[in-house]
């Protein structure tokens, strides 16, 4: 045995306890008086568990060569909240001009009869659809309507951005409208200090500095579907420099302006988001038992010990080694407490695979039985309890307490039917780590 399982061996010989830190709250989430409080999780077999109607039984499972976790994503990223306007103007900045607020979150219902979202109850309102090119309204891109918010809109140099909406022009079915359109820019704050300081130059595909008023730092997108849900989206290349150490974006969208008309329209917007693609939508992580190379009568060969077995987890969407900007990335570094300084920190995948390999170096031994509990404890089991084996060193004695996998409890009869295993938290057995990116 390593230095590990004989600690642990000796530990519950000496002591016939095992003692677990829990951080206690009440129903409301307040911490308690006495946050940090340690509780014997110990139980045995048979002092405290007795086996009855003679079915315990142990099964041996096959030792793994390797770990297998599948991270599954979406092929693109929200960088933006509240999309859908489902909360008001939570993440939004709708700008108010000469005490005018140009836009309003609501429900087009109520303005346009058998009107609905894409999605949801609620979406955006223009406030008006003002005429274009006029003393008032020089240009549709002075003044922008609504806007994300800068600082929470981080985004990654190398994958594509892409804006989209999609909107509704209402005119009733008196189709009279010319000259439709709105305007877009872009904005770069480089290193995330709240300002700035490029904009998207649509004409050649990239983030630059200059006069923000220039033209090709707008786009002109034409409204020519009336009447019906329509989508408007366009890709924003994000190909950054050194000099962006810590971007945000930032996306106004103007006001839609009309030509000459003969009627007043209501213009709605749903499903505004600001997305990123993903770099890879599924992620094979492998851990594999043994070293890549070793030493075969002098020559490096592929390790290989003839072991086949695999463990996969059930495909998730978590993971502690994707993208940060991720929403289902874990944040953190992890570590196990109980191994050396030198190899704490890690990633939370990487510690929960070599925890699978570790138990399984060996074949892996697994009960399964009827117990009644024989003791003063009123507690019932419970999945946090260890259960060891310990018939005495004459008979039967596991060097480990048991992790329970599965129980059945019956409350009249004070049983329980149990499936548990012996783990393996010895020193870390050796592997590496493989990935597939799809």
């Amino acid at each position: 045995m390593g230095t590990i399982r004989t600690e642990q061996t000796r530990l519950l010989q000496d002591n016939g306890t095992e003692n677990i830190e829990f951080f206690v709250y009440d129903k409301d989430g307040v911490a308690k008086t006495t946050l940090n409080q340690t509780k014997d999780v110990l139980k045995q077999i048979p002092s405290n568990l007795s086996p009855i109607n003679s079915n315990l039984s142990v099964e041996y499972l096959r030792p793994l060569r390797d770990a297998i976790k599948t991270t599954t994503s979406e092929d693109t990223q929200l960088l933006n909240k509240n999309p859908n306007f489902r909360y008001s103007t939570f993440n939004w900045d709708i700008n108010t001009v000469s005490g005018e607020v140009m836009a309003s979150i609501g429900m087009p219902s109520q303005f346009a009869v058998n009107t609905n979202p894409i999605t949801g109850i609620y979406c955006l309102i223009q406030n008006g659809v003002p005429p274009a090119y006029n003393n008032l309204n020089p240009q549709e891109k002075t003044n922008y309507m609504i806007k994300n918010i800068l600082l929470d809109t981080p985004i990654i140099s190398g994958q594509s951005i892409d804006v989209s909406y999609n909107y509704y022009l209402h005119t009733g079915l008196i189709i009279y409208l010319f000259n439709t359109l709105q305007y877009m820019s872009v904005g770069l704050d480089s290193t995330g200090n709240g300002s700035i300081n490029k904009m998207y130059n649509f004409e050649e595909s990239k983030f630059e500095t200059g006069t923000f008023t220039e033209s090709k730092f707008f786009q002109k997108i034409d409204i020519t579907q009336y009447d019906s849900w329509n989508l408007y989206s366009t890709e924003i290349k994000c190909n950054l420099t050194e000099d962006e150490t810590n971007p945000h974006i930032e996306v106004k969208l103007f006001k839609l302006t009309q030509g000459q008309s003969l009627t007043q329209p209501l213009m709605f917007y749903d499903g505004f988001a600001i997305t990123q693609k993903n770099s890879a939508k599924k992620r094979q992580h492998t851990k594999r038992k043994g070293a890549i190379f070793t030493f075969i009568d002098g020559n490096i060969t592929v390790a290989n010990d003839n072991i086949t077995g695999e463990y996969k987890q059930e495909e998730t969407m978590l993971s502690n080694e994707i993208n940060l900007q991720n929403t289902n990335s874990i944040f953190g570094t992890f570590a196990r407490k109980d191994r050396p300084l030198s190899l704490q920190q890690n990633t939370l995948d990487k510690c929960i695979l070599q925890e699978f390999i570790n138990d399984y170096r060996t074949p892996i031994k697994r009960y399964e039985g009827e117990f009644y509990k024989d003791d003063s404890d009123v507690v019932p089991i419970y999945f946090y309890h260890k259960l060891w084996v310990n018939f005495g060193t004459a008979v039967l004695q596991e060097p480990v307490s048991c992790i329970i996998d599965s129980l059945e409890y019956n409350v009249k009869q004070n049983t329980y039917n149990i499936i548990m295993h012996i783990p393996n938290a010895d020193d870390d057995i050796i592997s590496y780590d493989t990935y597939k990116l799809s």
